[in-house]
């Protein structure tokens, strides 16, 4: 069954406290940048140590994330070796992770996201992470998409038309259809806003706050709604890379999480005041509806 997020008025700890136990594992350092996004559900800073080393310094509001996080550092990021962060320490009361930092720049807002090498390379990473433990079967798939959606629903307001959410609705119901599907650690955030590419080439995967046990092909999702939408060469190479293609049965998955995923990110973003947010969940259910081209 769908658990829900933390509450968005959990205290997070305060760079004061967090930056103090740093300095207790690394040394004296110096915050470089700071790498938070405007929601306000983590804190994430780049640190250097006095022997000019790097580090992230991530904290979270919600515990959730926080031990989802911490979990995938232990139990399946290990699978990517140097292509993903190394958890240096944790620290369960300030919900902190120290984390090494991986080299190179974020793909998204340079000409690398548009590099069908670098999907290939985004592809392989993904199924480093995905094989990273045997999967399991799950029966209850469409139970959990009708219950988060249902309580999405409840908390959209009048942010979408009660016509929108009923056919979406209908869409979500489709996942009972399903039956049994295996599970595999997904990233569930697998975007270019999440890859890394260093001078070496490779492709390097960062924010593993959100994973979860999900079908493969949910990790496709959010890249058939931003980087290759009319990129269809990046979706080809990017698959090329993981080494599967979805079959009729993912893409009715798909279909069922996009309408969940279109209620979800517009309920979420309204809650915390993310407009650009907002939007891009609306743009997901116009396209869901066929109100918009892909």
């Amino acid at each position: 069954m769908y658990r829900a997020p933390d509450s968005v008025v959990e205290e997070i700890a305060s760079d004061a406290e967090a930056l103090d136990h740093v300095h207790r594992v690394l040394g004296p350092v110096d915050v470089v940048a700071d790498l938070s996004w405007a929601h306000g559900e983590a804190r994430v800073l780049e640190v250097r140590t006095r022997g000019d080393e790097h580090a992230i310094a991530k904290w979270h509001r919600g515990g959730r994330n926080y031990h989802r996080e911490l979990s995938a550092y232990q139990l399946y990021v290990p699978a990517l070796g140097g292509d993903a962060p190394r958890l240096v320490a944790s620290d369960d009361r300030l919900q902190l992770l120290i984390l090494s930092r991986v080299p190179g720049a974020l793909v998204e807002g340079s000409d690398a996201e548009h590099d069908p090498v670098v999907h290939v390379r985004a592809g392989e990473a993904l199924r480093r992470l995905h094989d990273s433990t045997p999967a399991i079967i799950n029966d209850h798939f469409g139970d959990a998409v009708i219950s988060k959606f249902a309580y999405w629903a409840d908390r959209i307001g009048d942010a979408a038309s009660e016509a929108k959410l009923a056919i979406a609705r209908r869409i979500a119901k489709t996942s009972l259809d399903l039956g049994p599907l295996p599970m595999v650690p997904a990233h569930r955030d697998n975007s270019s806003r999440n890859w890394m590419l260093g001078l070496d080439g490779h492709v390097r995967l960062i924010d593993f706050a959100a994973v979860e046990f999900e079908p493969w092909a949910v990790d496709l999702f959010r890249l058939e709604q931003r980087e290759w939408l009319d990129a269809p060469l990046l979706r080809e190479s990017f698959l090329d890379g993981y080494g599967r293609r979805p079959d009729e049965r993912d893409h009715a998955m798909l279909h069922a999480f996009h309408a969940v995923s279109a209620i979800s990110t517009i309920a979420w973003a309204v809650e915390h005041d993310d407009l650009v947010f907002a939007a891009q969940g609306r743009e997901m259910l116009d396209r869901l509806l066929g109100e918009t081209l892909y």
